[in-house]
C-alpha cells in the first residue's frame, strides 16, 4: 500500500515506521503551507504531535490556528485517513468539535469502551490502548463524525459517517487491543 505519513513532529516516529513496515511510506514533516503529496496513495496518515507547543489550538500564531491547512486538508481530501492523537485533534476539530487542554499529561495504557457502533467495527466491547497526550475532545456533536469508543477523559475514536476517515485519540502503533493495521482495514 502506497502511504502518506504527514509527521506532525511524533515522537513515536519508530513505533509508526515498525508498524507500517512492508508499505510504502512517504514521509511529509508538517508545517504550515505544506502541499500534501497524496495524489498517488492509497492511504493518508496524520500523526500524533511532539508536545512542542505546536498543538491545536495554538497561542503562538494569534488568530490562526498552526493546524488550520491541515484541518482543511481533511475536509478536502478524496484518500481514506487515519488521524492519531493530534491527528484526530485535526480530524475532529476540522469537523466543529471542541478540543481542551487537560490540566497534566495523560501517558500509558488506558481501558477505553467502545460504543454499539465501535463493537460494529471492533468486534470488542473493550479497549486497552497506549495514551500520551494533554488535549482531549471531551464530545462530537457533529452531524457526520460516529464515535465509536470513549474513555474518562472523552472521546477516543471517531470515525466519519460518509467517508474513509478514521481517528484516534491513542496511538496505535505503541500496541494494545487495536492496531493500526486494523484501523486501516476499516478505511481502505
Amino acid at each position: 500500500m502506497k502511504i502518506l505519513l504527514v509527521n506532525n513532529h511524533t515522537r513515536h516516529m519508530n513505533s509508526l515506521s515498525e508498524s507500517l513496515a512492508g508499505h510504502d511510506v512517504q514521509v511529509q514533516m508538517y508545517k504550515p503551507g505544506i502541499k500534501f503529496m497524496h495524489a498517488d496513495k492509497d492511504l493518508v496518515i496524520l500523526s500524533g504531535g511532539g508536545g512542542e507547543g505546536l498543538e491545536i489550538y495554538d497561542e503562538f500564531r494569534p488568530g490562526k490556528l498552526w493546524y488550520e491547512d491541515q484541518m482543511k486538508f481533511v475536509l478536502t481530501c478524496n484518500k481514506p485517513i487515519i488521524g492519531i492523537c493530534m491527528g484526530f485533534e485535526v480530524i475532529c476539530r476540522a469537523y466543529g468539535a471542541e478540543i481542551k487542554k487537560l490540566d497534566k499529561l495523560i501517558e500509558g495504557f488506558i481501558k477505553i469502551k467502545t460504543s454499539a457502533k465501535g463493537v460494529n467495527h471492533f468486534d470488542k466491547n473493550e479497549l486497552k490502548q497506549f495514551e500520551s497526550h494533554e488535549w482531549v475532545v471531551p464530545k462530537v456533536e457533529s452531524f457526520c463524525l460516529d464515535v465509536l469508543a470513549e474513555s474518562k477523559t472523552g472521546v477516543e475514536v471517531v470515525k466519519h459517517k460518509t467517508r474513509n476517515i478514521i481517528g484516534t485519540q491513542f496511538h496505535p502503533e505503541k500496541g494494545g487491543t487495536l492496531q493500526l493495521a486494523e484501523l486501516a482495514h476499516i478505511v481502505v
